[in-house]
């Protein structure tokens, strides 16, 4: 039952956790540039005085950038005790457990990203932040429910959230990016 899950599991919380990293590490300096983009996740460069206000829109970079920090460390907290599952140091009750522990933690980050005041035209990086931590919280419940039935379907459906939150976690890294 482990095999299945963790190796997918494992790399995707890697690549997560290495991305989040490179983003929040980025210079803040260049903030001339601001990314627009439609429910689409087409993003298309502005200039900030295209855009209207620079001090709002770098009060929200700023914002998301130290809530996309709190998701990366707490990601990688959660992937520690992964890691400790896949070496049979945890059993399967004590990662529900731990499960159980850090799932309040994930809807507390999304409440407080729920009121991070937004530039026109920037509702689209908000909500893919949210959806990536509601998607990645919704594959451990999944995960959770896994280890403590065994049913492969709840293994898909963790594995199909997990990449749905990498999905929307692209979007908002890539404003990020462009916004350093």
């Amino acid at each position: 039952m482990k095999n299945d899950y963790s190796s997918f599991k494992i790399m995707m919380i890697s690549s997560i956790v290495m991305l989040s990293c490179f983003v929040v590490s980025l210079d803040t300096t260049g903030d001339s540039i601001q990314v627009s983009a439609e429910s689409t996740g087409l993003l298309v460069p502005q200039t900030t005085e295209q855009s209207g206000n620079k001090t709002t829109l770098k009060v929200f970079i700023d914002s998301l950038r130290g809530l996309v920090s709190k998701s990366t460390e707490l990601t990688a907290k959660y992937q520690i005790e992964l890691g400790k599952w896949v070496t049979k140091e945890n059993d399967n009750s004590t990662m529900i457990s731990i499960t159980d522990r850090y799932l309040p933690q994930f809807k507390e980050l999304e409440n407080e990203a729920n009121y991070l005041d937004v530039p026109t035209a920037q509702e689209n990086i908000k909500e893919s932040f949210i959806r990536s931590i509601s998607s990645e919280a919704a594959s451990y419940e999944h995960f959770k429910n896994y280890l403590s039935s065994g049913n492969r379907t709840e293994n898909d459906l963790s594995n199909d959230k997990f990449s749905l939150a990498f999905q929307y976690e692209q979007v908002y890294a890539t404003f990020l990016l462009k916004n350093r």
